[in-house]
């Protein structure tokens, strides 16, 4: 109302003006008012340019629209959210922001349906498909806050958009490392379970192969039961790589030594239609890693490349340092910062889809037809990667082949040393063995096994036992052989107390299935000596041995 007076007065000042009196009585008031209007229009430039450079400083984007759907403004971020400019965003509903029913992962509701539930509830936060209209099958994961407002005098929703497509890849990728964690310990409860039954198999296998003639029915029949026995023990000892549960021996090592040896053999298993690039890395760090292991990764991502590839094609192997940064962290939420060996083989075969790459690492799961694949070679690689504080990483695109990366930490330490294995057969021996194992047809097959090498063996099936007899008897021996997981005591703890009782008694642990408490590693570090289960005869003969006579 004020204002309305103001302006009547200055409209009568201005017609006023025609006098020489009125223009002395009013120009000055005159002109003071334009001043104040003027720094008004001032005040309310700065301040839609100050809420402007707000509205665009905003790190989601933002979109004013009314019910039909149209677009009224938006800020900066959804122009670069969207792929659209200034000049463009109009030219585009809602509907060309929102993925439609057909995308790969279609929106739950059509947009109508949500702004039929903002009118009823005043605001709604919800998860959408959105879409850039610039760039076809590129889809993306948003979260939309949504609000009633009023714009220029007229009904209006504000919309504040969240691309969170690479917080859920991350969260995709921790749900897919948690479920392989839980397979992990069924897979490794699994493997102990059967162990030791299959180390009774192959046990007395070994024994009545040994008795029978050359060439006779019987003894190709108990060959072709112990072959069948190996076979499971090897699928067993490819689950507990997976649930990270097996033993292993780290030694410092030259990654690019361990495969060359090993990619000569597999040159072979590839056949000739296929080439075998092998690209060693200079100056590569050392890493601690058990060479078994290298032989278990390399063929498995070999022998799986050659599958991708048909007829014809190559498989690249090659080495390089890498140091993992907070990026690339970001990126591989499995793998710590410093410095990592990268082993990867890379080859031009068919390639796989996201969908595929997202399963690849779980066991049991693979695309061969029936009998050519257990599905649990990359579920090992997986296990070993991360037994060894190190990651696995695999880029693939449907016709453009695939690369894995197997990530293993720089070793600081000793020098790599040889590891040399004698394939001779193991000698026997005359002194006393202390055998203890809860699981009675073992104890009886070793018990069988070491005494027809020679040994004097005394079998027990309790650790407790067994630790009386040291105790109150004196019992003296030369060496414990032992069962890890035992009730009452476990071998480590039985090893210890007799440790103390008899200083120069040695040990060897043998498990089919070594939990994480028992603090093997540390023993290991100490030289103590360990033989996974199920064993062969000339493993059990050939281990002992080389413990008596290290």
């Amino acid at each position: 109302m004020r204002d309305r007076q103001d302006w009547a007065r200055m409209r009568e000042s201005i017609i006023g003006l025609g006098t020489e009196s009125s223009r002395r009585t009013y120009y000055p008031e005159l002109q003071n008012r334009i001043t104040q209007l003027e720094e008004t229009r001032e005040d309310l430039r700065r301040s839609e340019a100050n809420l402007r450079t707000l509205f665009d400083s905003l790190h989601d984007a933002v979109l004013i629209h009314d019910w039909e759907g149209r677009l009224l403004e938006v800020n900066d971020a959804m122009l670069a959210m969207y792929g659209v400019t200034r000049d463009t965003f109009r030219d585009f509903t809602l509907a060309d922001y929102s993925a439609s029913p057909e995308a790969s992962q279609p929106n739950k509701a059509d947009f109508p349906d949500q702004l039929a539930r903002l009118r009823a509830e005043g605001s709604l936060v919800f998860e959408w498909r959105a879409r850039r209209p610039l760039a076809p099958g590129a889809d993306f994961d948003v979260e939309v806050s949504l609000r009633r407002a009023t714009w220029y005098d007229q009904e209006a929703v504000v919309a504040v958009v969240r691309d969170v497509s690479e917080r859920k890849r991350l969260e995709g990728m921790l749900q897919q490392s948690q479920k392989l964690d839980a397979l992990g310990q069924l897979a490794g409860g699994v493997a102990h379970d059967t162990n030791n039954m299959l180390g009774v198999i192959i046990g007395y296998a070994d024994l009545l192969i040994e008795g029978l003639p050359e060439g006779t029915k019987v003894r190709g029949d108990m060959e072709q039961i112990r072959k069948a026995a190996l076979h499971s023990a090897d699928l067993n000892r490819q689950l507990l790589g997976f649930a990270r549960r097996q033993t292993i021996q780290p030694l410092p090592a030259d990654l690019n030594l361990l495969v060359e040896v090993t990619q000569k053999m597999l040159r072979r298993l590839i056949g000739e239609q296929h080439t075998l690039v092998w690209k060693p890395a200079t100056n590569l760090w050392h890493v601690c890693v058990d060479p078994s292991q290298v032989d278990q990764i390399l063929t498995n991502l070999v022998l799986n490349a050659r599958d991708a590839l048909g007829p014809s094609g190559s498989i690249t192997l090659e080495t390089a340092n890498i140091t993992v940064d907070e990026a690339f962290h970001h990126v591989h939420p499995d793998a710590e910062p410093g410095p990592f060996v990268v082993l990867r083989v890379t080859d031009t075969g068919h390639g796989m889809s996201p969908e595929l790459q997202a399963r690849i690492f779980e066991p049991f799961f693979t695309t061969k037809e029936l009998g050519r694949g257990t599905g649990l070679g990359l579920a090992m690689v997986y296990g070993i990667a991360r037994q060894n504080r190190g990651f696995v990483s695999v880029y693939s695109s449907p016709g453009l082949g695939t690369t894995f990366s197997f990530y293993l930490p720089r070793h600081l330490g000793g020098e790599p040393a040889a590891v040399a294995v004698s394939d001779a057969e193991p000698p026997g021996g005359s002194e006393t063995v202390l055998l203890v194992e809860d699981e009675q047809a073992l104890l009886e097959l070793g018990t069988r096994v070491l005494e027809g090498a020679g040994y004097q063996v005394i079998p027990l099936a309790n650790p407790l036992e067994a630790l009386g007899k040291v105790r109150d008897g004196g019992l003296q021996c030369a060496l414990l052989v032992t069962d890890l997981v035992m009730p009452g005591l476990n071998g480590i703890e039985l090893y210890q107390q007799l440790h103390a009782l008899s200083p120069g008694s040695r040990v060897l642990f043998v498990s089919g299935y070594p939990s994480g408490t028992l603090d093997l590693e540390s023993q290991s570090a100490q030289g103590r000596a360990f033989l996974q289960k199920p064993f062969t005869r000339a493993g059990l003969l050939r281990k002992v041995r080389e413990v008596l006579d290290a």
